[in-house]
């Protein structure tokens, strides 16, 4: 008798947990969730969106994708060549390139510098670097502190007041930066950016080559399309 009441009470419990397997959930208003719905919440930590016409599409991260710069701001430049101190320039910078994922962007960078000397010159440095990125600290909305750095050459333009313009050979160059990224909306960001950038002046043969060296404050705006 004891065994069959036993049985009588397994059998009960499994029926109504059954049961309450059938029943439709229901939300904050009580009315019943859809099936769907109910997966979708189960699933809406995984890295794909629901699936589209048969097929998941990969959730890309906040900076992945293609990549796209502009900014401008000053800096204090320095001319081996003039034998003056540093003097006062413009900046400007263009980047174009591609994020791989949070951690690390690549991307080429255009950058351009007019000052004017103590002998009322009109002078520009420009460099042509290509460039890493990785994020130091950040979030995964795209917010946080980067560091870039890289390679390539640039060289000197001049605008003297007297005669006509002349540019320079090209040299070897160096640029690097450390900027913050505001995200404003889910495509772009405010970057603020500390650059340094240098780059070898060549000279004629028999004369050691000259340095050209910048470093300043930029504002970038930049976009990640998906």
């Amino acid at each position: 008798m004891k065994h069959a009441c036993i049985a009588l009470a397994l059998l009960t419990t499994a029926s109504f947990a059954a049961r309450a397997e059938e029943l439709p959930a229901l939300d904050d208003s009580g009315l019943a969730l859809p099936a769907q719905s109910l997966l979708m919440q189960r699933n809406d930590n995984l890295p794909y969106y629901p699936p589209h016409q048969g097929r998941a599409r990969y959730k890309l991260q906040a900076r992945q994708g293609l990549l796209l710069s502009f900014g401008l701001g000053g800096g204090s430049l320095y001319l081996s060549d003039q034998g003056r101190p540093r003097i006062g320039a413009g900046d400007i910078d263009f980047r174009l390139g591609y994020g791989f994922s949070d951690l690390f962007q690549m991307f080429m960078d255009f950058n351009a510098d007019v000052g004017t000397t103590y002998n009322g010159d009109s002078v520009g440095s420009w460099t042509w670097t290509m460039r890493g990125q990785t994020v130091l600290i950040g979030d995964r909305a795209g917010n946080g502190l980067n560091v870039n750095f890289g390679l390539g050459f640039g060289g000197l333009t001049y605008n003297p007041s007297v005669v006509g313009r002349s540019s320079g050979p090209t040299g070897l160059a160096l640029a690097g930066g450390i900027s913050y990224d505001a995200r404003i909306t889910p495509w772009c960001s405010f970057s603020p950016e500390f650059f340094v950038t240098w780059h070898q002046v060549p000279m004629l043969p028999g004369n050691a080559d000259g340095v050209s060296s910048i470093y300043g404050v930029r504002l970038n705006l930049l976009w990640y399309l998906h």
